[in-house]
């Protein structure tokens, strides 16, 4: 009996043994084990994920500047593109400055219009963190090549010479072929062996006139006797252009902003291009190697005194744009996303006469 209770006590304490789990130890260090693991895991895709962020933000704000530069280049590649280059295109004295916000010149003569039009610290950024910075623009002119389209090529419209009907109203009479091809609101180079000069049309009258009223949305015409438009003999044509500026807003947008040229009839039509620019830098690589900020300023650099030479814009060759922006996004360091690119484009057409 004695050795049989032995037998089943020493069974009962091997069954115990064998069904023990994991101690309090075991659990514990599998627990940090598990917790180490994770958390590496959990950074790691934290650290992916703010790299992605990053190189999403940085690729959409490079691919937005990139295209506001292509535009830029575009134009100026485009300018003076049938357009004459020795300043013969003549604007009533300070139009074309106080549309475009640029210092008027000190005479009280009729101002000369170049296809290139530069306008230096122009605009004050209260975007840039950096107090009382102030941002260039630009204009150019050129031939708009959808006018007037035959076999494939933009080509002028003859017109007899101007007249003055009524007091306050300018019109042209094309030689052949009427007004159907013109609208209200075109903007007009009008050129004969005199000279020429810029005009916006105001009304088409019957089927072969273009008129040009004073009070027009761009304050470019002055009719009558005295105006540049009379002064224009013949043999003369008419031919549309562009006139686009790029500049900064007091917000910080780079914006392209389109004079005339369309319906319903406004002065001008804006598109914005980059938002949060802190600046926009534009100089000036002239024909005699040498680089400007306002080849108009003359010797002193100043725009609006006696020494300006309108003629040197036609002496550009090449035109470098700098443009600076941020995000609104910021980096781990609490920083906005920045970006700057300078891109300099050349003026092919500036070196030769088109016309």
């Amino acid at each position: 009996m004695k050795r049989q209770t032995l037998s089943a006590n020493f069974n009962n304490d091997r069954d115990i043994s064998s069904n023990d789990g994991f101690t309090l130890i075991e659990l514990l260090i599998s627990l940090v084990l598990f917790m180490v693991v994770t958390g590496s895991i959990f950074g790691l895709m934290q650290v992916a994920r703010r790299v992605r962020s990053e190189a999403v933000e940085n690729t959409s704000l490079n691919k937005t500047v990139r295209l506001a530069l292509n535009l830029l280049g575009r134009d100026a590649y485009n300018a003076g593109y049938g357009y004459p280059l020795k300043n013969t295109v003549v604007s009533p004295d300070n139009r074309i400055s106080t549309l475009l916000g640029i210092p008027n010149d000190i005479d009280t003569t009729r101002d000369t219009v170049p296809p290139i039009i530069a306008g230096n610290n122009i605009t004050l950024n209260t975007f840039n963190s950096t107090a009382n910075v102030k941002t260039d623009q630009v204009t150019f002119l050129y031939k708009d090549s959808s006018f007037n389209v035959i076999d494939g090529v933009s080509t002028p419209i003859s017109i007899n010479a101007a007249t003055t009907p009524s007091t306050g109203i300018d019109q042209i009479v094309p030689v052949s072929g009427g007004n159907s091809g013109c609208k209200v609101n075109d903007l007009y180079l009008i050129t004969g062996n005199t000279g020429a000069t810029l005009g916006l049309v105001t009304a088409l009258s019957g089927s072969d006139n273009i008129q040009f009223a004073d009070g027009d949305l761009l304050h470019l015409n002055l009719t009558g006797s005295t105006g540049p438009l009379r002064s224009i003999t013949v043999p003369a044509n008419i031919m549309k252009v562009r006139m686009v500026t790029y500049f900064v807003t007091a917000d910080g947008t780079l914006t392209r902003r389109e004079y005339g040229n369309v319906l319903p009839a406004v002065a001008y039509v804006d598109e914005p291009l980059v938002f949060d620019v802190e600046d926009f830098q534009v100089k000036y690589v002239m024909d005699n190697g040498t680089i400007n900020d306002n080849p108009l300023a003359g010797p002193d650099g100043v725009a609006g005194t006696a020494d300006d030479t309108p003629s040197n814009l036609a002496a550009v060759r090449q035109v470098t744009f700098t443009v600076k922006a941020k995000s609104g996004d910021k980096d781990p360091t609490g920083k906005p996303f920045e970006v700057s690119m300078t891109s300099t484009f050349s003026t092919r057409n500036l070196g030769y006469d088109a016309n």
